[in-house]
């Protein structure tokens, strides 16, 4: 199924809930956009939006993705810009490593550092005929920086993708300077993460008590807001290549 000609490219993956769907929502928002939602909802193409069922524990079928995306260059040949946003995020096992599940320990590497890698390994082979700027957004955490008891995997997985995007985008400052790449955190979003953490026992997260007080002092951030801001920053074209940002200091 062909698409019309657009100037704005989004691909967003973790859509089913939270930021993700958040973000699709507000990159529909933008002027002549098309946005390739990925994740394990059922597959359609609806206008202005292709949603491609994913599972991103499944590594291997990141490269197929890509190809059931029907966008050819004379479609593309208006584009300003294709983003990538690497949103989609697991936090289990929470647990101190010692009480962790091996499973659940190799699968949360999986999704939060070793599928952004793959992901934008085929972005950059997908995007690099067309024309404008690519730019690839690596949601992080202050956990990336921070060490969390009962964190260990989600921690080191955001660390891992906060130096993975430091040293990409060196690569591209030599290899194609039209492509750019960050990482942003977005702060505490009152998403199923938190409602998540809100409900471990201090055994298993020792700080539950900060969160607990965080959504009951209403401090989270709706994921709407961090959608538009987040957005916002690329048509606005504030972001370099290789910063990180912490989005509550962004915003304004």
């Amino acid at each position: 199924m062909d698409v019309p000609p657009f100037e704005h490219l989004f691909l967003i993956t973790g859509t089913t809930r939270g930021i993700g769907r958040a973000l699709v929502a507000s990159a529909l928002l933008q002027p002549n956009s098309f946005v390739v939602s990925l994740s394990r909802a059922a597959p359609f193409i609806r206008g202005n939006h292709q949603n491609i069922r994913i599972d991103l524990n499944d590594t291997d079928r990141i490269a197929e993705s890509f190809k059931s995306i029907p966008i050819n260059l004379k479609q593309a040949g208006r584009l300003a810009r294709t983003v990538l946003i690497n949103n989609a995020g697991v936090l289990d096992p929470i647990a101190p490593i010692g009480d962790c599940d091996d499973k659940l320990l190799a699968r949360n590497i999986q999704v939060n550092l070793t599928a952004p890698l793959i992901l934008t390994r085929h972005f950059f082979h997908f995007s690099k005929p067309f024309p404008g700027h690519k730019w690839i957004v690596n949601i992080t955490s202050g956990a990336s920086r921070t060490p969390y008891y009962g964190w260990s995997a989600y921690g080191a997985a955001k660390a891992g993708l906060d130096m993975a995007t430091r040293a990409m985008a060196m690569e591209f400052s030599r290899i194609d300077p039209t492509f750019g790449i960050c990482a942003v955190a977005p702060g505490t979003v009152d998403t199923a993460m938190q409602e998540k953490i809100r409900n471990c026992s201090p055994d298993q997260f020792e700080q539950v008590d900060k969160f607990l007080k965080l959504k009951a002092n209403g401090a989270l951030y709706p994921p709407e807001r961090t959608a538009t801001a987040l957005i916002r920053l690329f048509m606005d074209g504030r972001l370099e290549n290789g910063r990180r940002y912490d989005l509550r200091e962004m915003e304004g």
